[in-house]
């Protein structure tokens, strides 16, 4: 039975500091960017190139991969365009910003997204490809999109009413897809989709996703 008070908090708040969506139990009401910021007492230095999460601090090398450039941040950590050096290729990289200040509880949405995401083998949803841990941060590579979300394109050029049915289409699929697998993402949104240049729809960020039998009921949060 998946009792109340084995639940991970689902709730979102905003962060104190920066505005961005956080979950209700974030430590001091702040995103993990800006508590490590605090941690480290940072937060007059609004200067964004003084930060890094531990362990990305040189943005160079990180083991395997070779980070190129920060191109995505939000409460759960921030995303690298990254050089895997074992396998000769290019891809994002999300490493979690608290590092040795994240809570178990951190940890384990962090690590949830992306098991829940690298268990589902679709065109549409981005592909994971490790997990790992290294010098305290946790992280996960995953396949690069290099369209842009979808609330970022449209607000650049509007949309055609066709090729935004074509869109939702293709969109109801994927989500068809990972509910026939177990798993409801909940928190499907413009932001969360990223475009490929092709204009091919990814469906991205399970943090919030929940495993589910196939009756319906849900077994476990995500």
């Amino acid at each position: 039975i998946n009792r109340p008070e084995n639940r991970m908090t689902i709730a979102s708040k905003v962060c104190a500091e920066c505005g961005t969506t956080v979950f209700a139990d974030a430590p001091e009401g702040l995103c993990s960017v800006c508590l490590f910021r605090s941690g480290l007492g940072l937060l007059d230095n609004k200067d964004d190139e003084a930060f890094e999460p531990t362990g990305t601090r040189m943005l160079k090398d990180f083991g395997d991969y070779e980070l190129l450039e920060e191109i995505g941040r939000g409460g759960q950590g921030v995303v690298y365009r990254a050089h895997q050096k074992s396998l000769n290729r290019t891809v994002a990289l999300k490493v979690i910003g608290l590092a040795h200040w994240a809570t178990e509880a951190h940890v384990k949405r962090f690590r949830l997204e992306a098991e829940a995401a690298a268990g589902l083998n679709h065109p549409c949803i981005v592909p994971i490809y490790e997990v790992g841990e290294r010098d305290g941060a946790c992280y996960f590579s995953m396949g690069l999109v290099e369209g842009g979300q979808l609330d970022a394109v449209a607000k650049r050029e509007p949309m055609p009413i066709r090729h935004a049915a074509v869109l939702i289409a293709k969109l109801a699929r994927t989500v068809h897809y990972a509910h026939e697998h177990g798993i409801l993402h909940r928190d499907i949104k413009p932001g969360n989709i990223l475009l490929h240049a092709r204009g091919e729809p990814h469906l991205t960020e399970f943090r919030r996703a929940r495993l589910v039998e196939k009756e319906g009921t849900v077994t476990q949060t995500r």
